[in-house]
């Protein structure tokens, strides 16, 4: 059986994760003690029409009926060959965020704490994550690119997932970012009355800043470059790639490079996500 096992934080996204995997036909099942899957699997290959292909969650939560899912999930991963284990995680204001806007307690943190929740959590699941096949990082994610990332992992032959970020420098710079790329060479359309109300996906802004030769030069350097490192950090356990291009407001220059490097990699066997994180100041 192809088996999926999604695991990792408390907020990180997996009932979304989850219901991807659904979506694609999988038969989808949530908080399920790790020691059980693999009667169900036993039980299944007696049926006269077996389920080929299982998701499931498995977390902190199974600890109440499974002391040692850890011990249970490699049982699993070595008694059924097509068994991929998913970790998901992301940053710790990004979690605590989340949880505040849901306004939920942690339920591993005391008296409902969420950063105590998280630092137990992390621990409880450090040897998960040890034997864990496949990470993301959904910190920059909504629920929609998460889903992307899951449906696209079906088709691309590579699970190297590469993000494509835009960003203002007056709104920060991440500590996600793997590399950053600043925009601020190019002349600010900011200044031009007309471009100004614009931002970089509008076809008016990209004709006038495509007449800039450096452009040119500055994509394929770029892209050159990237596609060199990229498989090195994935040989040393990295699997998820952020690269950032910056501008002042984050609306023009860093959003017009974004959408180029995207159409510049989407062809390529990487999942591509990309992302205007300041979209919303536009």
């Amino acid at each position: 059986m192809k088996l999926k096992i999604i695991t990792g934080l408390s907020g990180s996204g997996k009932t979304t994760a989850l219901r991807a995997y659904e979506d694609m036909g999988y038969y989808a099942m949530d908080n399920t003690p790790a020691y059980l899957i693999m009667k169900f699997i036993e039980l299944n290959d007696s049926q006269d029409k077996p389920i080929d292909k299982m998701a499931v969650v498995i977390d902190f939560r199974s600890i109440n009926v499974d002391a040692d899912i850890f011990r249970s999930m490699k049982y699993l991963k070595e008694n059924n060959e097509d068994t991929e284990i998913i970790y998901l995680y992301c940053n710790d204001n990004e979690i605590l965020k989340r949880y505040n806007e849901h306004r939920r307690p942690h339920p591993l943190g005391e008296y409902g704490n969420v950063a105590d929740g998280i630092a137990k959590e992390k621990e409880l699941l450090k040897p998960i994550r040890q034997i864990s096949d496949r990470f993301i990082d959904t910190s920059n994610y909504s629920a929609k690119e998460l889903k992307k990332v899951i449906d696209d992992s079906a088709e691309k032959k590579d699970n190297i997932i590469v993000n494509l970020i835009s960003f203002g420098y007056k709104n920060g710079v991440s500590d996600d970012f793997d590399f950053t790329f600043d925009m601020r060479f190019l002349p600010n359309p900011y200044y031009i009355e007309d471009l100004k109300p614009l931002n970089g996906t509008d076809q008016r802004l990209a004709e006038y800043l495509g007449e800039f030769e450096i452009i040119n030069d500055f994509e394929n350097k770029v892209y050159d470059l990237l596609k060199g490192l990229i498989p090195e950090f994935y040989n040393q356990g990295k699997n998820t790639i952020t690269i950032a291009f910056g501008c002042t407001g984050g609306k023009h220059r860093s959003v017009y490079m974004t959408e180029r490097m995207y159409e510049k990699f989407k062809d390529d066997d990487y999942i591509i996500i990309k992302k205007h994180r300041d979209k919303d100041k536009w």
